[in-house]
Parts: structure tokens; C-alpha cells; sequence
């Protein structure tokens, strides 16, 4: 960490830079190196106001370095570390020459396309929410030229402002995260000693497979041989009853026959308990219908008059209502309507 005034200006506030070395295929050398960084900002600095994402301007993609340290502060500050972080543009000077150079490259390389094209880089692989700022810092401007002068003190000062509005982000709490290649790393070894335990299982069970077959062979004793599934089956159904499937609808049909006879001989029953009530009482009916038709035509003959008594005098009405008694009567009566003489004579005995 090295600590300074604001471009050299004494008065400007004192500010701290931490630079983080890149990340290589050197497991050892980078473990080392975020055990330092951490121990770093945890212990001396202690908050960070802005993280500063460094890229070249000849850089159109993610190195393997940058991706390795990004996902490492990720993990170690969380998804807020975004909120905080800014992009540099490194190598990019702001000379005449330098500029027609960039405004001949397809597409223009100007610095709205240079930041548009790294937030989306780092909206895909990262998945971050906002787009990031973005500053174009040249640290070796000639400082003969009034605009590159200009340019540098503009984009420094934007990079000032840009720290002193976000909120300092705590250390405190931040811990050793382990790097990709350390989780693979880590990983590979779980791996190996996994595929060495099962080896190690198939080795014990081998040797004791081969003691139990000595002993079989000291003693004389053989084994019999698996059966295979379908013999088994049929081994089973020789010693017990088994049903097939055609048996199984037989079954199925039978018990549905049943089922219609029983509710066969249940709606003979109730016929068989209800009919003859209902016989008799249209029986009476009849007889006293015949009755009060007698008697009226008695008393027809003995006056030359209607006589009406409202005990005997019979309507239209009942006169209609007589003929349906009759004509069921006669239904019931038929043979062809009984169920069977044998069911009937039963109940004529009983009254």
C-alpha cells in the first residue's frame, strides 16, 4: 500500500492505493498473495472507498488474471463490491495522433464504445445489475500539452469525486477466499481420496471373498449357483398357488354375475313382500266401488229422481276411477303377469 497526496498537491487530503498484483497459474505464489491482501485491508486499511477495475485499451476481453481476481473479490466482498467499483482505461492516450488512430479502428474505439463494450462483458459473466463508470487516466500525458493536461486533471478529479461520494466499504469482516484453481485443486484431491477409500473397500472385500472360497474348499462345501429371476418365480408357484392373469379376469367376470343375480333375487323379493298388499287393497276398492254402484241403482229404481246421498252417490269420477281398478285387476290376474303360480299360491293361503 502506498500513501500520498491527490496528485501531489499537499493541499489535498492523504489518500491510500492498494495494488493488487495480477493472478497466474502460480497456485502457491497467489494463496500467498490474497493471504497478504487481506490481511492488508483488514488489519491496516481497514475500508475501501473505490475499487478500480484496470483494464488496457487494446483489451476486448476478460484475462484469465482479471477474471481470477474479480471472482476472488466477489467472494470475498460480496455482491455489494460492485457498488463501489469503477473501470480504467490504461494506455490510453489523449494526443492528437493517438485519437485519429482510434476514430480509424472498425467500429470507432471511442470511450462511450470502449465502456459500453465492457459492461456488457461484465453484465454476462458476472451478472452484474448497473453499468459501471468509467475514467480514462493517462499517467504519462505530456504536460506540455495543455489538452492532454486538461484531460488528465478532469479524469483524475472525476475519479476523486467518484470515492468521496460512495459509502467506505468495511474490511472487517472480509475473509481468505479460495481461488478458482484452489477449488479445483481442492476438489481433485477430494476426488483422489475418494477413488482411494473405494479401492481400498474393493481390496478388503477381495481378500475376504478369497478366504470364505479356502475355507469352502478345506471343508468340501460348495455353493449352488443363483437362480436366475424367472426360475425363481416359477419355483414359488410350485410350492404355493399362484393366479395367472387370465384366472384374474374369470374372477373379475364371476363376481360381477354374482352381482347381478343377487340384485335379481333382491327385486323379486321386494316385489314378492309388496305386490300382495297392494293387490288386496285395490281388491277392496273394487268391491266397495261395486258396493255403492248396487246401491244406486236400487234407489234409481224405487224414484223417478236423482237421488244423492254423499255416502253412496257415485261421481263420474269414481265411476273412471273403478274401471282402472278393474282393468288392473284383470293385469294382475293374468298369468302372464305373475312371477310363478309357486310364488303366488303361498301368499293366497296366507289370507
Amino acid at each position: 500500500a502506498d500513501q500520498g497526496y491527490w496528485v501531489g498537491d499537499m493541499d489535498n487530503q492523504m489518500f491510500t492505493v492498494v495494488d493488487t498484483p495480477g493472478f497466474g497459474d502460480q497456485l502457491v505464489e497467489e494463496e500467498k498473495t490474497i493471504e497478504n491482501l487481506v490481511a492488508t485491508l483488514r488489519d491496516e486499511i481497514k475500508y475501501v472507498h473505490v475499487f478500480i477495475l484496470a483494464f488496457k485499451q487494446s483489451d476486448n476481453r476478460m484475462t484469465n488474471s482479471l477474471r481470477s481476481m474479480i471472482s476472488l473479490f466477489e467472494k470475498m466482498f460480496g455482491n455489494k463490491f460492485w457498488d463501489n467499483a469503477i473501470l480504467e482505461a490504461t494506455h490510453w492516450n489523449h494526443g492528437i495522433d493517438s485519437e485519429r488512430i482510434r476514430q480509424a479502428s472498425h467500429p470507432p474505439l471511442t470511450e462511450k464504445f470502449w465502456t459500453d463494450e465492457f459492461n456488457r462483458i461484465l453484465k454476462t459473466e458476472y451478472n452484474v445489475k448497473k453499468d459501471l463508470k468509467s475514467i480514462f487516466i493517462d499517467t504519462y500525458y505530456h504536460h506540455e500539452s495543455d489538452h492532454e493536461s486538461e484531460v488528465f486533471s478532469n479524469n483524475s478529479q472525476e475519479l476523486l469525486d467518484f470515492a468521496l461520494s460512495r459509502k467506505a466499504f468495511q474490511c472487517k469482516d472480509i475473509e481468505i477466499a479460495l481461488t478458482e484453481i484452489r477449488q479445483l485443486q481442492n476438489d481433485l484431491d477430494n476426488l483422489k481420496r475418494e477413488e482411494e477409500s473405494k479401492k481400498e473397500v474393493i481390496e478388503n472385500l477381495s481378500a475376504e471373498n478369497y478366504l470364505l472360497s479356502e475355507t469352502l474348499k478345506q471343508y468340501g462345501l460348495t455353493t449352488a449357483a443363483p437362480l436366475p429371476e424367472k426360475q425363481l418365480g416359477s419355483e414359488y408357484c410350485s410350492k404355493n398357488r399362484c393366479y395367472t392373469p387370465t384366472e384374474f379376469a374369470l374372477f373379475g367376470v364371476g363376481t360381477i354375475v354374482m352381482g347381478i343375480m343377487v340384485g335379481v333375487v333382491g327385486i323379486s323379493w321386494f316385489k314378492h313382500q309388496c305386490l300382495p298388499d297392494e293387490y288386496e287393497e285395490m281388491r277392496e276398492r273394487e268391491k266397495e266401488m261395486e258396493r255403492r254402484a248396487e246401491m244406486m241403482k236400487e234407489r234409481n229404481r224405487d224414484s223417478s229422481g236423482p237421488y244423492r246421498d254423499d255416502d253412496s252417490y257415485i261421481s263420474e269420477k269414481d265411476i273412471n276411477q273403478l274401471d282402472e281398478i278393474s282393468q288392473t285387476l284383470k293385469k294382475l290376474d293374468d298369468p302372464r303377469t305373475e312371477l310363478s303360480d309357486s310364488k303366488k299360491e303361498p301368499h293366497e293361503t296366507d289370507f
